[in-house]
C-alpha cells in the first residue's frame, strides 16, 4: 500500500514546494542584470544606474518643425500643466527648478562656499571686509558694462558679491554648457518634458498602466494645444514597461507555439491523443518545477534566462519521445520498455545536464540562470518520463510493430565516408574564401528591438551634445562620508596621472560638492562674521547701483551662510532646488555615502575601447569606476575568450569520461568526437556563407550544441549495439526519435529568433544551425562509419 502511495506522494510534494517556489518569482527587466557584475565597467554601469537614474522619471521628447524652434519650451508648459491636472504626474519640470526658487540656489551656494576652499573664502571675505568692499562693488558693476551679452552678463549683473565665481559653479556650468539650461536642444526643435509617477513603480507592469494613462492624455494634448507636434517616451519607466510587456509576449506567444508545433509533430509520429495528453501533463510539471526550484533559488529571473523555457520544452519532450519509439518495439511490456529506454534517457539527461550547468562557469548572470533552469528541468523531466509516462505508455501505447522496411535511407558505409568526405571538403573550401565568422562584441546586441525608448534616448544624444560625446564617467563610490572623501582624492591624484600621461585631455570632478566635516569646521567663523555685515554690505551695493533685483541672490546667499553657520553640524542641503542641482554629480544617503560622477575626456588619437583600453582599465577599481557603454566591447570579448576556456576545457573532459564510461570503447567515444567535429566544421562554413558572425551570447551556444551533438551519438551508439548493428530497428526506433527530439529543439531554439531580444535571437538561429547538423550527422552518418559490412547493415 506504501509502495503504491510514495510516487504520489512524492509528486504531490514536490508540485506543492514549486508552487511556492513560483510565487517568489519576479521578473528583472534591467538589461545590466545580464552582465557579468565582476566586470569594472558593468560595475561603473551599474553604479551609475543605481545613483542617477530615476526609476519613477519619464522623459518626454517634444519634437516640431522649424517653424516650432524657440516655441517648444510653451508647448512643453501646456503639456505638463495637461498631465499635472489629469492627475498623472506628481510633478512636471521643462525649465531649470532654480528658476523658480532662488531661495534653493541660495542655499546651494552658501553650501558650496562653506564646504569649499578654506583660501578661496578667506579671500572672499577679505575683499567684503569694512576697508575693501566698497571699490569691489565698484569693480564688480564695471564688468557688468564690459560683459558681452548673453549669460555673462546677467550673471554679473545679478551677483554683485561674486557668490557664482566660486570654483564649484565652474564645474556646473562646463558639465551642463549652459548652465543647466539642457532643456531645450540648440536647434530649438527639440524639447523635454520630465514627469514623475504620482505613485513608486515597483514593476513594469505598473509602470506599463502609468504609460498608458499618459499616452492617451498625451494624445487628447495633440489635438489642441499639441497640434502638428511629437511627443516621444524614453527614461528608465519606458525602457522597464518595453522589456517586461515584450516578455511577457515573447512568453505567452512563445511558448504556445512551442508546445502546438511540438504537439503535432508529436501527433503526426504516435497517432495517439492519451500519449499526447500524458506528455503535455508531464510537460506542464516540469515546466513548473523547474521555475518552481529557480524562484527558491534566484527569486529574480533575467529576460535571458525567462528563454530557458522554450528550450527546456524542446529538450524535456526528447525522452518521452525515446520512449514512445521504443515502445514500438517493445509494445506493452513494461521490463523490456524501461530495459530498452532508461540508459539512452539517463545517459541523455546527464550529458545534457552537465553542459547546461556548466554554463554557471561563465560571466554571463542571463546564461547561468538559463543554464540552471534547464538542466534542473531536464533532471526532472528525466526522472518524470521514466518513473510516471513510461509505465504510462505502456499501458496506453501501441502495439509491437516489427521494424518495417531496410533502412535503406540511413547510408552505409563507403556512402557515408563518402558523404562525409563531400562535406567537410565544401566546408574547408567555403572557410579558405570566406574565413572563419566574425565577431561583434556590442553592446547593442543587449537592447530590445525595435524599442521605441532606445530610439528616442538615441534621438535626444544626438539633439543635446552634453547626452553624447566622447566623454566617459566616472563614478565614484563610498559607504561614509570620509571615506568618499578619500576616494574622491585618490581618483583626482589617479586621473591627474592619466593627463601627465597624455591619455586624458580633461578631466571633470565635482571638487567642494561632497560635504565634508572639516572644510565646514574651518570655514564656518570666516563665513559666519561675513554673514553678520548682510546689511551693511547689501547696503554698499545699492549705493553701488545695483538693483534690487541684482542684489537678491547675494541677500539670499547671505541669509543661508547665516542660517548654516549656527550649528557645528554637517551641513548639506535639502531644498528642492538645491537636490537637482546637485543630482548631476552626487547622490548621498541619508546617513553619508553615496555617489559622485565625473568625467573624463580622451586626449586625441586615444583609444579607451581599442589599443588604450588595458592603460584606462588601471583608473578603475576600489570604489572609482569608468562608465561607458564604449567600453563595454574590448571588456566582453576578452571575458568571453575567457570564459569558452573556462566552460569548455573541464566540460570536454567530462564528456569524454562519461562517454568512456557509457561506451567503454574508445572507438565509440571516437567516433562521437568525429561526429562533433563534423558537425563543428559545418556549422562554421554555414556561419561564414551567410554572413553570420559570433557575440557574447550566441557563443554560449557552442557548449550547448557540444552536449546536444554527443547526447544525439550516445543514443545512435546505444541503439546499434543494443541491436546488434542492425540499421531497420535504429531508424524504426532511434532514428525517428531522434529526427523528432531535433526538430522539437530546432522548434524550441528557433522560438528564440522572435523574441524581443536580439542577444536570444542570435543565440536561436545559432543554436538551430547547429542543432540541424548535429542531428543529421549523427543520425545519417554515424551509423555508416561503424558499419563494417557495408552492405545490408546486418551485424
Amino acid at each position: 500500500m506504501f509502495r503504491r502511495l510514495a510516487i504520489p506522494l512524492l509528486l504531490a510534494t514536490a508540485v506543492l514546494v514549486a508552487s511556492l517556489g513560483l510565487t517568489r518569482l519576479r521578473f528583472d527587466t534591467d538589461i545590466l542584470s545580464m552582465l557579468p557584475g565582476e566586470l569594472p565597467e558593468v560595475k561603473g554601469l551599474k553604479a551609475f544606474h543605481e545613483a542617477f537614474s530615476r526609476n519613477d522619471e519619464l522623459i518626454l521628447v517634444i519634437g516640431g518643425q522649424e517653424g516650432d524652434a524657440g516655441t517648444l519650451g510653451e508647448a512643453a508648459e501646456s503639456l505638463g500643466q495637461a498631465l499635472a491636472s489629469a492627475n498623472l504626474v506628481k510633478s512636471a519640470r521643462w525649465k531649470p527648478r532654480w528658476n523658480d526658487d532662488p531661495q534653493g540656489i541660495a542655499e546651494l551656494l552658501a553650501y558650496l562656499w562653506l564646504n569649499g576652499d578654506a583660501a578661496a573664502v578667506r579671500n572672499q571675505a577679505e575683499r567684503f571686509s569694512p576697508e575693501r568692499s566698497e571699490k569691489t562693488l565698484q569693480d564688480s558693476l564695471a564688468k557688468v558694462a564690459t560683459s558681452m551679452e548673453g549669460l555673462d552678463m546677467v550673471m554679473v549683473a545679478h551677483d554683485p558679491f561674486g557668490f557664482l565665481d566660486h570654483p564649484a559653479v565652474a564645474t556646473l556650468m562646463n558639465s551642463s554648457g549652459h548652465g543647466g539650461e539642457a532643456f531645450e536642444s540648440e536647434d530649438g526643435r527639440t524639447q523635454l518634458l520630465f514627469v514623475d509617477s504620482p505613485t513608486p513603480l515597483p514593476g513594469y507592469r505598473e509602470a506599463d498602466a502609468w504609460i498608458r494613462k499618459l499616452r492617451s492624455t498625451i494624445s487628447t494634448w495633440q489635438k489642441t494645444d499639441g497640434a502638428g507636434l511629437t511627443v516621444r517616451l524614453t527614461g528608465e519607466p519606458a525602457f522597464s514597461s518595453e522589456i517586461g510587456t515584450a516578455m511577457e509576449n515573447d512568453l505567452s506567444g512563445s511558448i504556445g507555439v512551442t508546445l502546438g508545433l511540438i504537439g503535432l509533430l508529436f501527433w503526426w509520429m504516435q497517432r495517439r491523443f492519451s500519449l499526447l495528453l500524458g506528455l503535455t501533463g508531464i510537460l506542464i510539471m516540469v515546466f513548473a518545477m523547474a521555475l518552481g526550484i529557480a524562484g527558491w533559488i534566484y527569486g529574480e529571473l533575467s529576460i535571458m534566462a525567462l528563454s530557458s523555457i522554450e528550450i527546456l520544452i524542446g529538450l524535456a519532450v526528447d525522452y518521452g519521445l525515446v520512449i514512445c519509439q521504443e515502445a514500438k518495439v517493445a509494445g506493452h511490456d513494461k521490463h523490456e520498455l524501461r530495459s530498452a529506454a532508461t540508459k539512452p534517457v539517463l545517459f541523455g539527461a546527464l550529458t545534457t545536464t552537465v553542459v547546461f550547468l556548466a554554463l554557471n562557469l561563465g560571466g554571463l548572470p542571463g546564461m547561468a540562470q538559463l543554464g540552471s533552469i534547464v538542466g534542473i528541468g531536464l533532471t526532472v523531466a528525466a526522472v518524470l518520463m521514466l518513473v510516471v509516462y513510461l509505465p504510462f505508455v505502456a499501458k496506453f501505447g501501441v502495439n509491437r510493430q516489427p521494424a518495417r522496411g531496410s533502412g535503406r535511407i540511413l547510408p552505409r558505409s563507403r556512402r557515408s565516408w563518402t558523404i562525409t568526405g563531400i562535406l567537410l571538403a565544401g566546408a574547408a573550401a567555403v572557410l579558405s574564401i570566406h574565413g572563419l565568422p566574425g565577431a561583434e562584441f556590442s553592446s547593442k546586441i543587449m537592447r530590445p528591438r525595435d524599442s521605441e525608448a532606445m530610439e528616442t534616448f538615441e534621438h535626444v544624444q544626438r539633439a543635446f551634445p552634453a547626452y553624447s560625446g566622447k566623454s566617459l564617467g566616472v563614478v565614484i563610490e563610498a559607504k561614509t562620508d570620509a571615506a568618499m572623501g578619500q576616494r574622491l582624492e585618490e581618483a583626482r591624484t589617479r586621473l591627474g596621472k592619466a593627463e601627465a600621461d597624455g591619455l586624458v585631455e580633461k578631466t571633470t570632478l565635482p571638487v567642494g560638492w561632497w560635504p565634508a566635516h572639516d572644510q565646514q569646521t574651518v570655514n564656518r567663523p570666516v563665513l559666519a562674521a561675513l554673514a553678520k555685515d548682510q546689511e551693511r554690505l547689501v547696503r554698499e551695493a545699492d549705493a553701488a547701483g545695483f538693483s534690487e533685483e541684482g542684489i537678491a541672490l547675494g541677500r539670499g546667499v547671505l541669509e543661508a551662510v547665516s542660517r548654516q553657520t549656527e550649528s557645528t553640524a554637517l551641513v548639506f542641503p535639502s531644498s528642492p532646488a538645491a537636490r537637482e542641482v546637485m543630482r548631476l554629480f552626487l547622490t548621498r544617503k541619508e546617513n553619508g555615502g553615496g555617489h559622485i560622477l565625473g568625467s573624463i575626456l580622451p586626449a586625441a588619437d586615444i583609444d579607451p575601447a581599442g589599443k588604450d583600453y588595458e592603460k584606462f582599465r588601471t583608473l578603475a577599481g576600489d570604489g572609482i569606476w569608468l562608465s561607458g557603454w564604449d567600453l563595454f566591447k574590448p571588456a566582453i570579448s576578452k571575458l568571453v575568450r575567457e570564459d569558452m576556456t573556462r566552460m569548455l576545457v573541464p566540460m570536454f573532459i567530462l564528456l569524454v569520461g562519461m562517454m568512456i564510461l557509457i561506451f567503454r570503447r574508445i572507438a565509440d567515444v571516437g567516433l562521437a568526437l568525429f561526429a562533433m567535429l563534423v558537425s563543428t566544421a559545418l556549422l562554421l562554413a554555414v556561419m561564414s556563407l551567410t554572413g553570420l558572425k559570433w557575440n557574447f551570447v550566441n557563443l554560449m551556444a557552442t557548449p550547448l550544441l557540444l552536449g546536444t551533438g554527443i547526447d544525439y551519438a550516445i543514443h545512435v551508439t546505444l541503439s546499434l549495439r543494443r541491436t546488434g548493428g542492425d540499421f531497420k530497428e535504429l531508424w524504426q526506433g532511434t532514428g525517428k526519435a531522434l529526427l523528432f527530439c531535433g526538430a522539437s529543439n530546432v522548434i524550441g531554439f528557433g522560438s528564440l529568433v522572435f523574441s524581443s531580444s536580439d542577444a536570444l535571437v542570435s543565440l536561436g538561429t545559432v543554436a538551430v544551425i547547429g542543432i540541424l547538423l548535429s542531428m543529421g550527422t549523427s543520425i545519417f552518418l554515424l551509423p555508416g562509419w561503424r558499419d563494417t559490412n557495408g552492405s545490408d547493415g546486418t551485424p
